[in-house]
Order: C-alpha cells, then sequence, then structure tokens
C-alpha cells in the first residue's frame, strides 16, 4: 500500500513538473502537502547583506561542529523569517543529519555528483553488515564524482569505521597510519575525536581491551574539554559496548541508552540508526544476551517504521548502482 502511493506520487510530480506554480512536499511522518510556489517571500533586506549571511552559516559551521543537530534542523527552519539563503551543502545537511533518505531519493534540483557522498552514508548507515556496503565504498570511493573534502573524509574515517562493523577491524587497523598522516599534515583538528571513536570501536571489536582502555583514557580528557553531543553520544556507547566485554551487563546497558538518548537530543537521527545496528552487531560478539537483543532490535524496528528503513534502502542501493554505473 505504501509503495502504491509513493509511486501515485511520483508520477503527480512528473506531471506538474512543468507547472512552475506547483510543489508537492513530503511531510514526515503525516503524508504530503500541495503548496504554491510562486507566493511572494518577505523581501527581507538581510537577504542581500553578505555580512548577515556569513553570521548565519557561521552558526551553522559551529553547530555542526558541536554536534547539535537539534540546533541546526531549528535554524534551517527560520530562513523566511529570519531572511536568510541556505547554503546547498546545509540543505542536504539538515536532511542528512535526520536520516531524511526520501528526500535525498526525490532530490532533482541537485546533480548525482552533490548527493553521491550523503547518499552513500545514508546507505552504509542503515544497512547493517553486507559486503555491498563495503563494494559501494571503494566504488565511490575511485569513481572521481567525490570533492576533495568528501573523498579525504571517506577514507580517513567512514570506510575505515565500514571495516569495523563488517568485522574486518584488521583492514581499519591497515588504514590508520594513512588517517592519522593526512590529519596531521592538514590539521584536520575536527577528525581527532571521531578517528579516536572509531579506533576504539576498532579494538573493542577485535577484542583488544588494553588498546580499547587506552583510547576511552583519552577521549575522557577530550570530551572534558569540548563536549561537543554527537561525540559525546558516540563516546557513551562505546563504553557501553567495553562494559559488555567484561561482563558488567547492567552498566553497559545504561551506557548504551544515555549513548543513544543522547543522539536523539542531539537530532543526531542516522547516527542513531547506526548505533544501534553497532550494538545488535557487537552483542553477536560477546555472547548471548536475549534480553538486550530483543530490546535492540525493538529500537531498531521503531527507528525502521519512522524512518522507512527497509522501505526505502533498495532504492538507494539502485540509485547509487545506477550512478556509478553511468561514470
Amino acid at each position: 500500500m505504501e509503495r502504491t502511493v509513493d509511486d501515485h506520487i511520483y508520477r503527480l510530480r512528473k506531471k506538474l513538473k512543468s507547472w512552475n506554480v506547483f510543489r508537492i512536499h513530503t511531510v514526515r511522518g503525516y503524508g504530503y502537502s500541495l503548496t504554491l510556489t510562486d507566493v511572494q517571500r518577505p523581501n527581507h533586506p538581510s537577504l542581500y547583506d553578505q555580512e548577515v549571511q556569513d553570521a548565519v552559516h557561521g552558526l551553522f559551521r559551529k553547530y555542526q561542529l558541536l554536534g547539535q543537530g537539534n540546533s541546526i534542523v531549528a535554524l534551517a527552519a527560520q530562513q523566511e523569517q529570519m531572511g536568510f539563503e541556505l547554503s546547498p551543502f546545509y540543505q542536504m545537511y539538515t536532511r542528512f543529519v535526520q536520516g531524511d533518505i526520501l528526500w535525498f531519493l526525490e532530490q532533482e534540483d541537485f546533480n548525482p555528483r552533490n548527493r553521491i557522498y550523503w547518499m552513500l552514508l545514508l546507505y552504509t548507515g542503515t544497512a547493517g553488515v553486507t559486503d555491498q556496503k563495503l563494494d559501494l565504498c571503494e566504488q565511490v570511493l575511485s569513481s572521481g564524482l567525490l570533492s576533495k573534502e568528501q573523498e579525504r573524509e571517506l577514507r580517513i574515517l567512514n570506510i575505515l569505521e565500514a571495516y569495523v562493523e563488517n568485522g574486518q577491524p584488521e583492514r581499519a587497523q591497515e588504514g590508520l597510519p594513512l588517517a592519522f598522516a593526512v590529519m596531521e599534515r592538514n590539521d584536520l583538528d575536527k577528525f581527532v575525536m571521531p578517528v579516536a571513536l572509531m579506533e576504539m570501536y576498532m579494538h573493542l571489536v577485535a577484542n583488544h581491551m588494553e588498546k580499547a582502555a587506552e583510547l576511552s583514557d583519552r577521549l575522557e580528557g577530550m570530551l572534558s574539554k569540548a563536549p561537543y553531543l554527537r561525540e559525546l553520544g558516540r563516546y557513551r556507547l562505546m563504553r557501553g559496548l567495553m562494559l559488555l566485554r567484561t561482563g558488567d551487563v547492567e552498566n553497559a546497558e545504561r551506557l548504551m541508552d544515555e549513548g543513544l538518548d543522547t543522539l536523539d537530543m542531539a537530532k543526531q537521527e542516522l547516527l542513531k540508526i547506526k548505533a544501534v545496528c553497532q550494538i545488535r552487531g557487537f552483542l553477536k560478539l560477546c555472547g548471548t544476551y536475549p534480553m538486550l537483543e530483543e530490546k535492540y532490535a525493538a529500537r531498531y524496528e521503531r527507528l525502521d517504521q519512522d524512518n522507512g528503513l527497509t522501505l526505502y534502502r533498495p532504492a538507494l542501493r539502485r540509485w547509487l548502482e545506477q550512478t556509478l554505473s553511468a561514470v
């Protein structure tokens, strides 16, 4: 039934495309709305004031660094009232942190080169353990479609975490020297904590507990100086996984839930989905915990229903494969 509705909406959008005054919008959790696009917007002087535009986008950059997806979404929703234009990057980033797969699938205003990095991360963040996920990462890396910054981030962070998630921590270990060299050469301080979190996760999967504990201590120090919400949520999750390895199930569950709640508070929907997938995968490494397995399976089901993960994942994969085949 849901697929039938989607097909009808798709055909309607195609028919209305030549009528520039109409636009069908997806309203997540509710359905669709039809709006007139030629309604005159408020002519704020600030739209033409570069100082205002720079100040607003400075806020977006700061909120992105701090991991405050909630603040980014709230600020983006106020662009008409406050009189600023949202840059193409933050149009996509705002939808990305919300895990809005359907929005990315439906966009025709952004060409495939603009979207492919985000589409890849949406797929790899929700697909669980699949060899195809790694293949797509490697194909996108060699496609020439990414910007220099996107290719760098995929190479030093995203693909390494994908190796760990797929039970290949040794491949992530092999890629770490390059990651460290690139960060040092380019003064990429903003990647220090994300890469350290990935490295801690890698050691936990490989059951290198002493090294994981060393990373945990380092991260504690970094977060005491810069308690960014996104990294704080991820760190609490990793601490929970570490306690699960030692058999302290009660405190492990508490910390994992605190991590998920922090990501939820920060409106980091995609990272929350990814975190639940990582918990479920990690539980399989640590023995039999049927109550925890049932709990996080149910949590994933709710996220699946809220975000259409199972519904939209095949279309997401097809889009990636078709875009890559056209290169």
